[in-house]
């Protein structure tokens, strides 16, 4: 059985779950934030044609499952590609001999998967974090400078 996700409305002020007491002005920056991730018209991500068969299917997952969300647009395409990649390449690595060596590609792999998968917003506070930067950015309070780090 998996896990129900956290929708945008559990964002309401005392609900659990929601984190913090927002104002009336924060929450609908936030829902409308949300509501603003999804586009008027489908992008269709191609896959590359360098990655492997196993990769591949990893993407069409990928892509199937984000696809009501409307993340990720054509300049994502290596992004995910190098997720995917990478996804295999560790379950590949994960079901051979454990020695040192392959541990610490192991632990190699999973940074590499959990730093891309953090950017490409397959994780919920990677989401909720997106979300609250386009609500900050609706009130005002958007950094100005998105590349200061």
């Amino acid at each position: 059985m998996g896990t129900r996700a956290v929708t945008v409305d559990t964002m309401d002020v005392g609900k659990k779950g929601g984190g913090k007491h927002w104002t009336a002005a924060q929450l609908e920056a936030r829902q409308v934030a949300a509501e603003g991730m999804k586009r008027e018209r489908k992008v269709t991500l191609r896959c590359p044609d360098w990655l492997s068969e196993d990769a591949e299917k990893v993407w069409r997952k990928v892509v199937k499952q984000a696809r009501g969300i409307d993340l990720y647009d054509h300049l994502d395409t290596d992004a995910l590609a190098i997720y995917c990649d990478a996804t295999v390449k560790y379950r590949d690595l994960s079901k051979g001999e454990q020695t040192d060596d392959n541990i610490k590609s192991l632990q190699s792999w999973a940074r590499i998967i959990a730093t891309y998968a953090d950017k490409l917003g397959l994780t919920p506070q990677s989401r909720a974090r997106l979300i609250k930067r386009r609500a900050d950015e609706l009130l005002g309070g958007g950094d100005e400078d998105d590349f200061d780090g």
